[in-house]
């Protein structure tokens, strides 16, 4: 009997999860780009679907499973392209830049952030505007940004070419590309900066001098130095977030530069500083007079930051590129100085990445002798 049987030719590879660059922990893993990567007839394939919003390892995987097992139910049962076939439109880079301005507010990104972003992408969207999103390549971001560069600072040149970079992201989570075209370009080296310098020693000394005669200056750049928390933060914290048992100061969102709540340490000496405020109200800020300093009203950050500039000028100290973030500079080198490890400190800030509180450290060498050091003989 002749055998009629048809052969089915598979024309697809089982889809599988890629997770970016492999990280050192699960929490760094999770902020890595990530895929469903298949081939069907011969052509690559990378999806997302959007959940590259996850930044929870756990929800992520699970996630990324479930779309992982769609994609395959998908091809098995031969329906890919159809559903392939009737996408969206891929839209104009007008109407992506809008949509991608529209993300950012809805996810709470800050006023400054969102007017940044639009300031940047308007120069995208004069010369590519009517244009396909996927119809933009290296060769056209690069010439855009070459051309920029001519009348920007290092700075901004690498500034704009990261926003650009998080709006393509944003293009291939929608599935509107398969590949950031700004990838490539490089950063341009920023020479180190006079902004923020970290005291010396001497200075320090006669800075403090000064600022202890200012009881609110004094009560506020001691707690900057200690906490690492930035002043606006500081400055809207109330009562109810000092947490004396558990020696934990908790930061929540709606204060938090980045947006996420955060919790910082109430160290002992820092402890001290804080009894007078233990059994005030929980509603009351910190930071609202030159009296008892606590009350109902907070002073504007600028407040004690002019004063602080005040006195730099008095000291002939205003030169030198400090400034209130310069406290908490000084205080992450005296802490890796002591012992502390670079993770320790990435805790402390509450940053994102090593990377970040690296950058905090730059001036580290400034206070490092190795004079004395041997080097292992050979």
């Amino acid at each position: 009997m002749e055998n009629c049987a048809k052969t089915v030719t598979k024309n697809y590879t089982t889809p599988v999860i890629l997770q970016g660059k492999v990280r050192s922990t699960k929490a760094l893993q999770a902020n890595e780009k990530w895929f469903i990567e298949f081939y069907f007839d011969g052509k690559r394939h990378r999806k997302s679907d959007g959940l590259n919003r996850i930044k929870d390892y756990q929800n992520k995987i699970k996630d990324f499973s479930e779309l992982r097992i769609y994609y395959e139910n998908l091809l098995q049962s031969g329906r890919f392209n159809t559903i392939e076939a009737i996408k969206i439109e891929i839209p104009i880079v007008s109407k992506t830049i809008e949509s991608f301005i529209q993300f950012q507010i809805d996810k709470g990104s800050r006023l400054k952030t969102i007017q940044s972003y639009s300031s940047k992408l308007k120069f995208l969207n004069e010369i590519f505007g009517s244009a396909k999103i996927d119809s933009l390549q290296f060769s056209h971001l690069n010439k855009l940004l070459v051309s920029l560069g001519k009348k920007w600072m290092p700075k901004t040149f690498n500034n704009c070419k990261g926003i650009y970079y998080g709006f393509f992201e944003f293009c291939i989570s929608e599935d509107f590309i398969e590949v950031n075209p700004v990838s490539k370009i490089k950063n341009r080296y920023v020479s180190k900066t006079e902004k923020h310098r970290v005291f010396t020693d001497e200075d320090f000394k006669i800075i403090m001098n000064a600022v202890d005669k200012d009881r609110m200056l004094s009560q506020f750049v001691k707690s900057i130095y200690y906490t690492c928390i930035r002043p606006k933060e500081l400055m809207l914290l109330q009562r109810k977030h000092y947490d004396f048992e558990r020696n934990l100061i908790f930061i929540p969102s709606h204060i938090s530069k980045n947006r996420k709540d955060g919790y910082s340490t109430i160290s002992s000496n820092f402890k001290k500083l804080l009894e007078p405020f233990e059994h005030i109200d929980q509603e009351f800020y910190l930071f609202c007079n030159d009296d008892c300093l606590y009350g109902t009203i907070p002073y504007h950050p600028n407040r004690p930051y002019k004063r602080f500039v005040t006195i730099l000028k008095k000291l002939g100290l205003d030169k030198k590129g400090y400034t209130m973030y310069s406290f908490k500079h000084f205080s992450n080198v005296k802490k890796f100085l002591a012992g502390w490890s670079l993770a320790e400190i990435m805790k402390a800030n509450r940053h994102a990445s090593i990377e970040e509180t690296e950058n905090y450290l730059k001036d580290l060498l400034d206070f490092v002798d190795i004079s004395e050091k041997e080097v292992p003989s050979i």
